[in-house]
């Protein structure tokens, strides 16, 4: 799997944090990109489909899945070449079994330059620190309480918990939102679809504070909701009536 990939849609929200510059950064620090000798996009893709692989298009790149929905990685055209971009903590046997069999089965060489060797000595940092939208300490609690985990809060403000075998720190600077520490999770994909789950509800939250907040102002300034409207994306649109 491709960290780009597996941070959705996590990743609008880091790239947003970071910025794009660091972001982006970040994102290549976790990748290893394999080049290719295709240069054409429809050779790509039906190479990959005659080989038994699926080539899903996103954006101006692809994904392709190696070993069920969670076991995939990106496709990305560099300097007018295809290259595989492959996550720093996926297997090296499963990504050298894909890449031999890809080329037995095309029947020509395709990758111009093989896997770091040797995998498992590439520079790791061993605590990871992520951004994340997080910003109030109670509501985070919470939300992580929700999911199930135990989240103990230290008398420095720190959050921590385990989950699937990690241990994450929740920390804040001041009032900067919250950064997410964790040490060689095992699983890096799995951790941070967990994250973006926490953040989804932790955004209904505070979409219900906010909702709550407004209803008691409106009725301070004598105003009446007239009309209340969910969209498609769970937001909700309110309309006041100014009571003469």
């Amino acid at each position: 799997m491709s960290v780009s990939l597996a941070l959705i849609p996590l990743a609008l929200t880091l790239r947003v944090v970071m910025g794009k510059d660091k972001f982006g950064d970040w994102a290549d620090s976790m990748q290893v990109k394999v080049p290719t000798n295709i240069k054409n996009e429809s050779d790509l893709v039906q190479t990959l489909q005659k080989a038994g692989y699926d080539a899903e298009k996103m954006g101006g790149n692809f994904k392709t899945h190696l070993t069920g929905e969670k076991q995939f990685f990106f496709w990305e055209r560099i300097d007018g070449k295809w290259h595989a971009i492959f996550a720093k903590s996926d297997s090296q046997p499963i990504l050298q079994q894909f890449m031999s069999d890809l080329e037995q089965k095309s029947g020509r060489t395709i990758f111009t330059a093989g896997l770091p060797d040797p995998w498992d000595q590439m520079e790791e940092e061993p605590v990871q620190i992520f951004p994340t939208n997080f910003r109030d300490g109670a509501l985070l609690t919470r939300t992580l309480k929700e999911f199930g985990v135990n989240p103990i809060q230290g008398t420095n403000g720190d959050i921590s918990c385990i989950v699937q075998g990690t241990q994450l720190t929740f920390r804040q600077n001041e009032d900067a939102p919250f950064t997410v520490e964790m040490k060689n999770p095992p699983n890096l994909h799995e951790i941070f679809m967990y994250i973006s789950d926490v953040d989804d509800e932790y955004k209904r939250y505070v979409q219900a504070l906010v909702y709550e907040k407004l209803k008691a102002r409106a009725a301070e300034k004598n105003l009446s909701i007239e009309n209340e409207e969910v969209l498609e994306d769970n937001s909700i649109v309110i309309t006041l009536n100014i009571q003469g």
